[in-house]
């Protein structure tokens, strides 16, 4: 399994960075996986380099937005499982993705109907991913 996050701006909040960190080495013990980071600008800059990327990546793209589909871990386990082919998931920067984005995505997934920060956001994309390895992998996690 090959996953890729491509996000908008560094998380600049040092606590959520090494959270951040955290499931980032833990997830690489488990899989191939890359962080890619897009400079924040503005939003349409922003989500024309999103744009170029989807253009030239083959995979399984994965849009994260308030309004996209909501999933349990177990569910999100499932769809990572049932993809052969690498996934990005794609977060915006604090304005979100367009809907230009939205439209060239494979699906557009939701955290949750709550907005967050595009740096919360990533930090429990990540916990969720490890969380969905850890199902795949039958682990227990909250035992780890």
């Amino acid at each position: 399994m090959k996953l890729k996050i491509l996000s908008v701006g560094k998380v600049r909040n040092k606590n959520l960075a090494k959270i951040c960190q955290k499931f980032i080495k833990r997830i690489k013990h488990d899989i191939n996986f890359e962080d890619i980071l897009i400079k924040d600008s503005c939003k349409q800059k922003e989500n024309l380099k999103i744009l170029k990327y989807l253009k030239s990546d083959d995979g399984f793209h994965i849009g994260m937005s308030e309004d996209g589909e909501l999933l349990n871990s177990k569910e999100l386990a499932l769809l990572l499982k049932s993809k052969s082919e690498k996934i990005t998931f794609i977060i915006g920067g604090p304005d979100g993705l367009t809907e230009n984005v939205k439209e060239n995505v494979n699906m557009t997934l939701s955290l949750s109907p709550l907005t967050f920060t595009h740096e919360m956001a990533k930090t429990f994309l990540l916990e969720q991913i490890y969380r969905a390895i850890s199902i795949i992998n039958n682990r227990q996690y909250h035992k780890i």
